[in-house]
């Protein structure tokens, strides 16, 4: 092989191999966007007679937040566990837990490097952190986490939807909402990059397999809402996760995108949750 084909072979093993390097290096400050909590937020929550519940992971010190119901039996109060979207707070939630119903009682839990949490995110670190939240506030109301699990349900928006599956999957929950979802960060991943870039994803959100082991349980029920002018997540991802599970999950197309959907919903999602909390 003379020196030139050498050169020209070094050159495109180079070419093939940087964007490969590229992604497996800068994948986590494309998929997650961190940042700590805003001015106002925590003084909101504690306004509103919520509270920190701090705990340990393998990523350090997290705090997730808890708003305790406005009414009624704390002890019996259906618990909505929350999970925001991958720019968002968990704290944003707390728009909502205002105008829904008072008998609500929220968990909303950040990602290990967002609000006041320590750590990086990812899948892993994300399910052990819902995990310990959840058995963190069980402390604090002197309950069980069977006994918890037992009146909770899940919400959560964009990767906040995937977050929202994996703590449903790991405590046994089988009732929530899920705002534009996606079916799979490898299925993401091939709309933006395309094949066969899709599969260096190292941050395998999979909310098709997990719905499908949630719904496994007969009294599985989910509803999905996805905005048809969404131009980050394809309506069409919500349509094939609700088609896959036509007798435990309903999915409705609504008007907005991916980050107003939240707005264009708010007095849907505020019936659909007292529906939901209702079921057995």
């Amino acid at each position: 092989m003379n020196l030139l084909l050498k050169r020209l072979l070094r050159l495109a093993i180079i070419a093939m191999l940087t964007p490969v390097i590229f992604l497996l290096s800068c994948q986590s400050s494309l998929i997650y966007h961190p940042r700590p909590n805003e001015p106002g937020m925590t003084e909101h929550l504690e306004n509103n007679r919520g509270e920190r519940i701090t705990y340990r992971t393998s990523q350090g010190m997290q705090t997730a937040w808890y708003r305790p119901p406005y009414r009624g039996d704390e002890a019996t109060a259906p618990l909505w566990i929350a999970f925001a979207g991958n720019g968002s707070l968990a704290l944003d939630w707390m728009h909502l837990a205002g105008i829904a119903d008072g008998r609500f009682a929220w968990l909303m839990i950040d990602y290990p490097g967002y609000g006041e949490c320590e750590g990086n995110p990812t899948p892993k670190a994300i399910r052990q952190s819902s995990v310990a939240a959840l058995e963190q506030l069980a402390v604090r109301l002197k309950t069980s986490r069977e006994v918890l699990t037992s009146r909770s349900l899940v919400i959560g928006h964009s990767l906040g939807a995937a977050a929202a599956l994996m703590c449903a999957e790991d405590l046994g929950i089988h009732r929530g909402i899920l705002i534009s979802p996606f079916t799979s960060m490898t299925d993401m991943g091939r709309e933006v990059l395309g094949w066969p870039l899709c599969y260096l994803n190292l941050h395998r959100f999979d909310n098709r397999q997990t719905l499908s082991a949630i719904c496994q349980h007969p009294d599985a029920v989910f509803t999905l809402y996805h905005g048809t002018g969404d131009d980050l997540i394809p309506t069409r991802m919500s349509a094939e996760l609700a088609a896959a599970h036509p007798s435990k999950v309903i999915f409705h197309p609504v008007a907005g995108g991916h980050n107003d959907v939240l707005l264009h919903l708010q007095s849907t999602l505020k019936a659909e949750m007292v529906r939901l909390s209702s079921l057995k």
